[in-house]
């Protein structure tokens, strides 16, 4: 479970980025989070990945307060959370490989056991046979997919995601979608932002829509029993 309370971040600046957030977030669930450009979406899964601290509120995972998380506690609590990115944020001069095997190489794994997982994982998302390339010599759909290796690989509990298709056209993006989606069926909790209103309809789910640093609807997608029928509409 995810819960943010009372949740206020203000930049050094004076802006003020998002007010009074308050959010749950059980575990397992798949959630958007939208709304326009600056509405407060990086800012929200920044705080979730203790990359920014909030003002004020409290932001608690599991049984943990991660507001007030010493750097060392926030290094292994990231363990716990892989975070992908709309710009990949992939080493260039590292073959896929080495990329996806970088934060296991930081926890101190056991080479071996680096070389299993990676490339268990590199078959997951369908790259094994390029694991010797490098990030320019791949399409922006196979380097997204290579993130998403590397944030899966500490097999997180929780997935963030960062307008993850925003780079790229739409049949790629769908393809990135059903990726998500079967991480998430595998037990992971994903939080999704995004402003693009076709993949929100294609995939329904949870969606927190803010605007202006604050939510301003929080959503269940209809179930059939739920949408009307003709007759009902008419």
């Amino acid at each position: 479970m995810i819960q943010l309370c009372n949740i206020g971040k203000v930049y050094d600046n004076g802006a003020p980025a998002l007010h009074d957030i308050n959010l749950k977030i059980p575990s397992g669930d798949f959630v958007y989070i939208t709304g326009s450009s600056g509405a407060g979406k990086s800012t929200l899964l920044r705080l979730l990945y203790c990359a920014d601290r909030p003002s004020r509120g409290q932001i608690l995972m599991g049984e943990r307060n991660i507001t007030r998380l010493r750097p060392r506690s926030v290094a292994l609590l990231r363990r716990e959370i892989g975070f992908v990115f709309q710009d990949f944020k992939l080493l260039n001069k590292r073959t896929v490989f080495e990329n996806v095997a970088l934060p296991l190489q930081v926890q101190g794994l056991a080479k071996q056991e680096i070389q299993s997982r990676v490339y268990q994982l590199l078959q997951y998302v369908g790259l094994e046979y390029k694991l010797q390339r490098k990030p320019l010599e791949l399409s922006g759909g196979e380097q997204q997919r290579v993130a998403i290796a590397r944030a899966m690989i500490v097999r997180p509990r929780v997935l963030l995601a960062d307008e993850p298709t925003g780079n790229l056209d739409s049949d790629l993006a769908i393809e990135i979608m059903e990726m998500f989606t079967r991480i998430n069926h595998e037990g992971t909790t994903v939080l999704l932002a995004t402003h693009d209103r076709e993949l929100l309809d294609r995939f329904p789910r949870r969606t927190i829509v803010l605007k202006g640093g604050h939510i301003v609807s929080d959503t269940l997608p209809q179930t059939a029993e739920e949408t009307p029928s003709k007759e009902e509409a008419i």
